[in-house]
């Protein structure tokens, strides 16, 4: 891991018309683009890895039936939505509808595959095929009933990668349960899904592979032969990717993100770093401060999932970073502030041992935030009593906050609020 720190320092100058530099000096070459995908491609099992190109089609019946032995004499009807509805029928025509063709260029040259997309998501197609209904099963050889009436639902989304080189479309395949199937299952029987990605080449597929290989290939020599001051940014991104050692990058891109209050994508950012800290801590290879930024990822992660109205996913995430911090008003609170919208019955029981700690406490142990971790577990008890409309004692709470802090509105909005419920019962 030592040697890998190193792999993101050197700048280096432009050599191909694909590499661009920015303003603060930093570079980037357009391929990563291509290369990123490519390598998750390669990972996948080879009888999961479909490329086809513009010279060779790539039938829909030979996929499917290569994924999941649906057979030509089964297929029906086959829809398909990219913003408008098409509907394909006669099991020759369904087999051999021609996947991924709108990625064919025209006879100029110019690519036609932007679509309005189903569901007005741009560029993304959804394909439902039924097959063996109750037409087909009468005419099969095989009678089984246990996949009649059957449906698959193809999901396309938008494309990655780079123009005139290669692009990825991750295809996701979901079998739902088929009603007859039921009883041979077991109790809740689950659908079947399946993503891959299916690369689209402009180029020939040896070329393409001997690109990347070359790039790899030569990335892997110089790590194993500690000469990582060699790499290009080619090799260091792709290196990344297979590694994911630089932690503190996607912490600092999770903060940024948060901050535009855009929650999902921070939990994504957030969660690359968890993992990594989490294989570490099950091989027993975390250091202290590893420790402390595991703690803080999970905290994030929790925070977000709540902003998110997430309650239940949040929880498992601040009650680990509230357990694990040795105190901590921020992961306290957060953790408070989880279990009260979740309405768990240990609300209280916390709040009241948090009071306690703070209570104990040694006047040379007490920190600056102390106080207002004190004010906090008093609003939140106050909350929790009017909750079980036990208004006197919530508003006996609330007035010693008053006491305190003569301006608290907080204080005085609960206790106007329960005047009002005083005044319906």
């Amino acid at each position: 891991m030592i040697m890998l720190n190193k792999l993101f320092g050197k700048k280096e100058a432009p050599r191909k018309d694909t590499v661009i530099e920015f303003k603060d000096g930093t570079q980037m070459d357009f391929d990563i683009y291509w290369l990123r995908r490519e390598l998750e491609f390669q990972h996948q099992p080879d009888k999961l890895q479909f490329r086809t190109n513009e010279n060779h089609s790539l039938k829909f019946g030979e996929l499917i039936n290569s994924l999941f032995d649906i057979r030509k004499e089964e297929l029906s009807v086959l829809s398909i939505n990219d913003g408008t509805l098409t509907t394909i029928e006669g099991e020759e025509n369904i087999w051999n509808y021609e996947f991924l063709k709108h990625y064919n260029r025209d006879e100029n040259g110019k690519y036609n595959y932007l679509c309005a997309g189903c569901s007005g998501l741009m560029n993304q197609k959804v394909l439902t095929l039924s097959y063996r209904t109750h037409s087909k099963t009468d005419s099969d050889n095989d009678k089984s009933i246990s996949k009649k009436d059957a449906i698959l639902i193809v999901h396309l989304q938008y494309p990655e990668g780079l123009k005139d080189k290669t692009l990825y479309v991750q295809t996701t395949f979901c079998l739902p349960t088929v009603m007859l199937e039921r009883s041979k299952k077991g109790m809740n029987p689950q659908p079947k899904s399946l993503s891959i990605l299916i690369a689209f080449d402009y180029r020939q597929k040896e070329e393409v592979e001997n690109e990347f290989f070359t790039v790899f290939n030569s990335a892997k020599g110089k790590l194993k032969n500690n000469k990582t001051e060699e790499l290009d940014y080619l090799e260091r991104e792709l290196l990344e990717v297979l590694f994911h050692p630089q932690i503190a990058k996607e912490f600092y891109f999770g903060k940024k993100v948060m901050t535009e209050n855009r929650f999902w994508d921070a939990i994504e950012y957030f969660n690359n770093a968890f993992k990594v800290l989490q294989y570490k801590w099950w091989e027993d290879n975390l250091t202290h401060e590893e420790f402390q930024t595991l703690i803080e990822c999970s905290f994030l992660i929790g925070y977000c999932y709540y902003e998110l109205g997430l309650f239940d996913k949040s929880y498992k995430y601040l009650e680990f970073s509230s357990k694990n911090s040795n105190g901590g008003y921020k992961y306290q609170s957060e953790f408070i502030n989880c279990l009260i919208a979740l309405k768990d019955i240990r609300s209280l029981t916390i709040i009241d041992h948090n009071f306690e700690s703070l209570t104990n406490k040694k006047e040379e142990d007490r920190s600056e935030y102390d106080y207002d971790f004190y004010m906090f577990l008093l609003r939140r008890r106050a909350y929790c009593m009017i909750e079980l409309k036990q208004y006197e004692v919530a508003e006996d709470i609330l007035k010693g906050i008053l006491k305190n802090d003569p301006e608290n509105e907080f204080a005085k909005q609960e206790i106007e609020y329960i005047k009002q419920m005083r005044n319906n019962e």
